[in-house]
Protein backbone atom coordinates (compact mmCIF):
# COMPACT_ATOMS: atom_id res chain seq x y z
CA UNK A 1 0.00 0.00 0.00
CA UNK A 2 1.56 3.42 -0.85
CA UNK A 3 0.82 7.03 -0.68
CA UNK A 4 -0.49 8.24 -3.57
CA UNK A 5 1.58 11.75 -4.74
CA UNK A 6 1.26 14.63 -7.23
CA UNK A 7 -1.43 14.79 -9.48
CA UNK A 8 -4.49 11.91 -9.15
CA UNK A 9 -4.78 9.30 -12.14
CA UNK A 10 -7.13 6.94 -13.39
CA UNK A 11 -6.77 3.56 -12.73
CA UNK A 12 -6.41 0.94 -15.47
CA UNK A 13 -6.00 -2.21 -14.01
CA UNK A 14 -8.12 -4.15 -12.23
CA UNK A 15 -5.33 -5.58 -9.22
CA UNK A 16 -5.18 -2.06 -7.42
CA UNK A 17 -7.10 1.09 -6.40
CA UNK A 18 -7.43 4.29 -5.19
CA UNK A 19 -8.68 5.68 -1.74
CA UNK A 20 -9.07 9.55 -1.05
CA UNK A 21 -9.71 9.51 2.66
CA UNK A 22 -11.44 13.03 3.88
CA UNK A 23 -12.45 13.90 7.59
CA UNK A 24 -14.94 15.88 7.92
CA UNK A 25 -14.38 19.80 8.27
CA UNK A 26 -14.64 21.50 11.89
CA UNK A 27 -18.30 20.51 13.64
CA UNK A 28 -19.62 22.58 16.21
CA UNK A 29 -18.66 19.94 18.84
CA UNK A 30 -15.29 20.69 17.93
CA UNK A 31 -15.19 23.91 18.92
CA UNK A 32 -16.92 23.28 21.86
CA UNK A 33 -14.37 20.54 23.00
CA UNK A 34 -11.48 23.06 22.32
CA UNK A 35 -13.53 26.04 24.40
CA UNK A 36 -13.64 23.24 27.37
CA UNK A 37 -9.99 21.99 27.20
CA UNK A 38 -11.38 18.33 26.15
CA UNK A 39 -12.05 17.54 30.03
CA UNK A 40 -14.04 14.69 31.09
CA UNK A 41 -15.80 16.07 33.87
CA UNK A 42 -19.72 16.27 33.66
CA UNK A 43 -19.13 19.44 31.84
CA UNK A 44 -18.24 17.59 29.16
CA UNK A 45 -19.85 18.83 25.78
CA UNK A 46 -19.43 15.97 24.35
CA UNK A 47 -22.53 14.91 26.23
CA UNK A 48 -24.39 18.21 25.53
CA UNK A 49 -28.05 17.78 23.87
CA UNK A 50 -27.68 20.70 21.57
CA UNK A 51 -24.64 18.66 19.65
CA UNK A 52 -26.64 16.06 18.78
CA UNK A 53 -25.73 15.42 14.47
CA UNK A 54 -23.42 18.45 15.14
CA UNK A 55 -23.04 20.24 11.91
CA UNK A 56 -20.23 21.84 10.57
CA UNK A 57 -19.21 25.13 12.12
CA UNK A 58 -18.33 28.65 10.06
CA UNK A 59 -14.76 27.48 10.33
CA UNK A 60 -15.79 24.48 9.18
CA UNK A 61 -17.91 25.73 6.34
CA UNK A 62 -14.70 27.80 4.72
CA UNK A 63 -12.60 24.53 5.39
CA UNK A 64 -14.92 22.73 3.06
CA UNK A 65 -14.69 25.81 0.67
CA UNK A 66 -11.03 25.34 0.19
CA UNK A 67 -10.93 21.79 0.07
CA UNK A 68 -12.93 22.02 -2.96
CA UNK A 69 -11.12 24.82 -4.75
CA UNK A 70 -7.89 21.94 -4.04
CA UNK A 71 -10.53 19.38 -5.90
CA UNK A 72 -11.44 21.50 -8.76
CA UNK A 73 -7.70 22.25 -8.94
CA UNK A 74 -5.87 19.14 -8.96
CA UNK A 75 -8.54 17.50 -11.53
CA UNK A 76 -9.43 15.13 -9.01
CA UNK A 77 -12.98 15.58 -9.25
CA UNK A 78 -13.42 13.75 -12.74
CA UNK A 79 -10.91 11.04 -11.49
CA UNK A 80 -12.89 9.83 -8.45
CA UNK A 81 -16.04 7.74 -9.81
CA UNK A 82 -17.73 7.63 -5.79
CA UNK A 83 -17.62 8.97 -2.63
CA UNK A 84 -18.78 7.25 -0.07
CA UNK A 85 -19.99 9.50 3.16
CA UNK A 86 -20.60 8.82 6.61
CA UNK A 87 -24.39 9.29 7.36
CA UNK A 88 -23.21 12.20 10.62
CA UNK A 89 -24.54 15.54 9.12
CA UNK A 90 -20.49 16.89 9.60
CA UNK A 91 -19.36 14.62 6.75
CA UNK A 92 -22.26 14.42 5.01
CA UNK A 93 -22.03 18.22 4.74
CA UNK A 94 -18.62 18.10 4.31
CA UNK A 95 -19.51 15.41 1.16
CA UNK A 96 -21.49 17.73 -0.39
CA UNK A 97 -19.51 20.84 -0.17
CA UNK A 98 -16.47 19.10 -1.90
CA UNK A 99 -18.25 17.13 -4.44
CA UNK A 100 -21.49 18.99 -5.27
CA UNK A 101 -20.79 22.42 -4.69
CA UNK A 102 -21.84 24.94 -7.29
CA UNK A 103 -18.69 25.69 -8.50
CA UNK A 104 -18.29 21.79 -8.76
CA UNK A 105 -21.66 21.82 -10.73
CA UNK A 106 -20.62 24.95 -12.42
CA UNK A 107 -17.23 23.53 -13.95
CA UNK A 108 -17.77 19.50 -14.59
CA UNK A 109 -20.34 17.83 -15.91
CA UNK A 110 -19.08 14.26 -14.69
CA UNK A 111 -19.26 14.68 -10.66
CA UNK A 112 -18.98 11.39 -8.68
CA UNK A 113 -22.41 10.29 -7.02
CA UNK A 114 -22.61 10.07 -3.04
CA UNK A 115 -23.54 7.68 -1.07
CA UNK A 116 -24.15 7.10 2.70
CA UNK A 117 -23.34 4.13 4.41
CA UNK A 118 -23.12 3.52 8.33
CA UNK A 119 -20.23 1.09 7.97
CA UNK A 120 -18.00 4.55 8.09
CA UNK A 121 -19.66 6.68 10.72
CA UNK A 122 -17.80 7.85 13.67
CA UNK A 123 -17.79 5.86 17.09
CA UNK A 124 -21.22 5.35 18.52
CA UNK A 125 -22.53 5.39 21.84
CA UNK A 126 -22.51 7.86 24.72
CA UNK A 127 -22.27 11.35 23.02
CA UNK A 128 -25.17 13.25 21.21
CA UNK A 129 -22.80 14.89 18.84
CA UNK A 130 -22.26 10.91 17.28
CA UNK A 131 -26.20 10.28 17.23
CA UNK A 132 -27.68 10.75 13.63
CA UNK A 133 -30.59 12.84 13.12
CA UNK A 134 -33.54 10.31 11.11
CA UNK A 135 -32.37 9.42 7.38
CA UNK A 136 -36.14 10.86 6.39
CA UNK A 137 -34.89 14.31 7.87
CA UNK A 138 -31.31 14.03 5.76
CA UNK A 139 -33.41 13.02 2.36
CA UNK A 140 -34.91 16.29 2.32
CA UNK A 141 -32.07 18.26 3.38
CA UNK A 142 -29.21 16.57 1.13
CA UNK A 143 -31.18 15.16 -1.80
CA UNK A 144 -27.51 14.84 -3.49
CA UNK A 145 -27.10 11.77 -1.36
CA UNK A 146 -27.81 8.41 -1.76
CA UNK A 147 -29.14 7.06 1.52
CA UNK A 148 -30.73 3.53 0.43
CA UNK A 149 -27.97 1.75 2.37
CA UNK A 150 -28.91 2.92 5.09
CA UNK A 151 -31.82 0.20 6.79
CA UNK A 152 -32.92 2.12 9.51
CA UNK A 153 -34.54 5.52 9.86
CA UNK A 154 -33.79 6.42 13.21
CA UNK A 155 -30.53 5.89 14.07
CA UNK A 156 -30.43 1.94 15.98
CA UNK A 157 -26.94 1.84 16.08
CA UNK A 158 -25.94 4.98 18.53
CA UNK A 159 -26.02 2.91 21.82
CA UNK A 160 -26.85 5.44 25.26
CA UNK A 161 -24.89 3.37 28.20
CA UNK A 162 -21.50 2.56 26.47
CA UNK A 163 -19.61 4.21 23.62
CA UNK A 164 -17.63 1.88 20.82
CA UNK A 165 -14.11 0.97 21.70
CA UNK A 166 -11.63 1.20 19.44
CA UNK A 167 -11.26 -2.59 19.11
CA UNK A 168 -14.92 -2.22 17.64
CA UNK A 169 -13.82 0.62 15.57
CA UNK A 170 -10.80 -0.81 14.22
CA UNK A 171 -12.67 -4.25 13.31
CA UNK A 172 -15.32 -2.07 11.45
CA UNK A 173 -12.97 -0.63 9.51
CA UNK A 174 -11.40 -3.77 8.08
CA UNK A 175 -14.97 -4.72 7.10
CA UNK A 176 -15.36 -1.54 5.98
CA UNK A 177 -12.40 -1.49 3.05
CA UNK A 178 -13.19 -5.14 2.22
CA UNK A 179 -16.51 -3.42 1.42
CA UNK A 180 -14.79 -0.67 -0.85
CA UNK A 181 -12.41 -3.71 -2.49
CA UNK A 182 -15.78 -5.58 -3.65
CA UNK A 183 -17.21 -2.43 -5.54
CA UNK A 184 -16.64 -1.76 -9.18
CA UNK A 185 -15.08 1.27 -8.91
CA UNK A 186 -11.50 2.41 -8.84
CA UNK A 187 -10.77 5.59 -7.51
CA UNK A 188 -13.67 5.83 -4.57
CA UNK A 189 -13.74 9.14 -2.31
CA UNK A 190 -14.19 8.62 1.96
CA UNK A 191 -15.81 11.44 3.77
CA UNK A 192 -15.39 10.15 7.29
CA UNK A 193 -14.14 10.83 11.14
CA UNK A 194 -10.69 11.27 12.57
CA UNK A 195 -11.12 7.94 14.74
CA UNK A 196 -12.72 5.97 12.50
CA UNK A 197 -10.14 6.60 9.53
CA UNK A 198 -6.94 6.56 12.32
CA UNK A 199 -8.03 3.37 13.59
CA UNK A 200 -8.59 1.77 10.11
CA UNK A 201 -4.94 2.57 8.82
CA UNK A 202 -3.57 1.64 12.42
CA UNK A 203 -5.64 -1.50 12.03
CA UNK A 204 -3.79 -2.05 8.75
CA UNK A 205 -0.69 -1.43 9.84
CA UNK A 206 -0.55 -3.50 13.18
CA UNK A 207 -3.24 -6.26 13.09
CA UNK A 208 -3.17 -6.89 9.61
CA UNK A 209 0.78 -6.09 9.18
CA UNK A 210 0.09 -4.19 6.17
CA UNK A 211 3.69 -1.75 5.54
CA UNK A 212 2.44 2.02 5.83
CA UNK A 213 3.85 5.13 6.08
CA UNK A 214 4.04 6.61 9.92
CA UNK A 215 2.50 9.82 8.24
CA UNK A 216 -0.66 7.94 7.43
CA UNK A 217 -1.04 6.63 10.91
CA UNK A 218 -0.96 9.94 12.99
CA UNK A 219 -4.40 11.96 13.36
CA UNK A 220 -6.59 13.63 10.58
CA UNK A 221 -7.09 17.38 10.57
CA UNK A 222 -10.21 18.64 10.04
CA UNK A 223 -11.07 18.33 6.30
CA UNK A 224 -7.44 16.76 5.12
CA UNK A 225 -7.43 14.53 2.24
CA UNK A 226 -4.77 11.82 2.17
CA UNK A 227 -4.91 9.25 -0.78
CA UNK A 228 -3.87 5.34 -0.51
CA UNK A 229 -3.02 2.85 -2.88
CA UNK A 230 -4.92 -0.70 -1.72
CA UNK A 231 -3.76 -3.42 -4.30
CA UNK A 232 -4.44 -7.41 -4.62
CA UNK A 233 -2.26 -8.91 -2.43
CA UNK A 234 -3.28 -6.40 0.06
CA UNK A 235 -6.56 -7.54 0.78
CA UNK A 236 -5.74 -11.31 -0.10
CA UNK A 237 -4.04 -10.24 3.44
CA UNK A 238 -6.61 -8.85 4.75
CA UNK A 239 -8.88 -11.92 3.88
CA UNK A 240 -6.94 -14.16 5.49
CA UNK A 241 -6.86 -11.76 8.67
CA UNK A 242 -10.84 -12.08 8.73
CA UNK A 243 -10.68 -15.65 8.34
CA UNK A 244 -8.41 -16.35 11.20
CA UNK A 245 -10.05 -14.36 13.46
CA UNK A 246 -13.27 -15.27 12.46
CA UNK A 247 -14.66 -11.57 13.21
CA UNK A 248 -18.13 -11.04 13.57
CA UNK A 249 -20.07 -7.47 12.84
CA UNK A 250 -21.11 -5.63 15.86
CA UNK A 251 -24.62 -5.02 14.57
CA UNK A 252 -27.26 -7.13 12.51
CA UNK A 253 -27.58 -4.14 10.65
CA UNK A 254 -23.98 -4.06 9.94
CA UNK A 255 -23.41 -7.72 8.47
CA UNK A 256 -25.79 -7.23 5.32
CA UNK A 257 -22.71 -4.75 4.34
CA UNK A 258 -20.35 -7.97 4.50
Amino acid sequence: MELVGGQPRRLASPEFKTLYLVRHAQGIHNVALEEKGGTDDIGDPHFSPKLLDAPLSPKGIKQVSEQQKEILKSGLINTVQLVITSPLRRAVETAVGIFRGQKVINQSDNFPPIVALELCRERMGLYPCDRRESISTRRICFPEIDFTMVESDEDALWREEERENLEEVSARGLRFLKWLWERPEKEIAVVSHGIFLQQTLRALHEKVSIPLEDSLLTRFANCELRSIRIDKSDMEVLTTYNCRKNAAPTSSSLHTLE
